[in-house]
C-alpha cells in the first residue's frame, strides 16, 4: 500500500470529529421560534453551517423570510437573533451531539503526530465539545472561528498553525467535511482529505477536487503515514 508523509494533522470540528448537526438545527430552530417564525429544515439548516454562527443564523432567517438565504437581513434583528442563539446553543450543544464511530481510537493510533483543530465554531463552544467528549487531550492549538482575525476558507488559520509546528503548510494535512475546509487548504497550498460523512453531499466536496477523500474516519490511516 502506498504511503503519503505528512508531519502534523489539522481537523476541522463539525461534521469532522463530531456529529453535531442536530443540535445545531434545534438551537437554529428554537431561535426562529422565539421571533415568531416557522422552523426551518434539516436538511436546509444544515447546508448553512459552516462560516460561523453569524452568518448560520443570518442564512437561516433570510431563508425563512424571504426564501432566500443570501437576502439581507436586518441588522438590527439580526444581532438580536445571535445573542439568542448562541443562549439556546450554550444550553443544547451536547444534546445529541457525538464523536463519529472509531475517531477516538483513531486519534490515539495518530499521537506521534502534532494534530491541530481548527473550527469556524465559536472558541467557547469548540473547546467545550473537544473537553467533554475528551477529545482536547488530541490537539494543540484549537482554534475556533473567533480565535484569529480570519477563519476557513481564509489560509490564515491554517498558515498559524504550521508556523506553530516550524512545518511546511505542504507537509501538514487539513482535514475537514466542507468546502470551506477545502478551500482553505488549497489556499495554503496543504493537501486536504475530505471526509464524505459530514453535513456536504459527496459530489460538492469531489467537484472541489481534494487531494483525498475518505469515507469514515479510521480510513484516514490509509493515507497519513505511520
Amino acid at each position: 500500500m502506498k504511503k503519503y508523509q505528512f508531519e502534523a494533522i489539522l481537523f476541522d470540528l463539525d461534521g469532522t470529529l463530531v456529529d453535531s448537526s442536530r443540535d445545531i438545527v434545534t438551537s437554529v430552530n428554537l431561535t426562529l421560534n422565539h421571533f415568531g417564525f416557522n422552523p426551518i429544515d434539516y436538511h436546509k439548516c444544515i447546508g448553512f453551517i459552516g462560516d460561523g454562527i453569524r452568518m448560520l443564523v443570518k442564512r437561516a432567517f433570510a431563508e425563512v423570510l424571504f426564501n432566500d438565504p443570501e437576502s439581507d437581513l436586518d441588522a438590527e434583528l439580526l444581532n438580536n437573533a445571535v445573542i439568542q442563539y448562541r443562549n439556546f446553543y450554550s444550553e443544547h450543544l451536547l444534546d445529541t451531539s457525538i464523536p463519529y464511530p472509531d475517531v477516538t481510537n483513531t486519534l490515539t493510533l495518530l499521537t506521534d503526530f502534532p494534530m491541530a483543530v481548527i473550527s469556524n465554531k465559536a472558541f467557547i463552544y469548540t473547546k467545550h465539545i473537544l473537553e467533554h467528549f475528551d477529545l482536547d487531550r488530541f490537539f494543540d492549538p484549537i482554534l475556533g472561528g473567533d480565535s484569529l482575525d480570519q477563519k476557513k476558507p481564509d489560509p490564515t488559520p491554517l498558515f498559524h498553525v504550521a508556523n506553530q509546528y516550524h512545518i511546511s503548510p505542504n507537509n501538514c494535512l487539513m482535514i475537514g467535511d466542507s468546502e470551506k475546509d477545502i478551500a482553505a487548504g488549497q489556499a495554503a497550498s496543504m493537501p486536504v482529505c475530505a471526509v464524505t460523512y459530514g453535513m456536504r453531499p459527496k459530489v460538492i466536496l469531489e467537484n472541489m477536487n481534494p487531494d483525498f477523500l475518505v469515507d469514515s474516519f479510521p480510513d484516514l490511516l490509509k493515507i497519513i503515514s505511520l
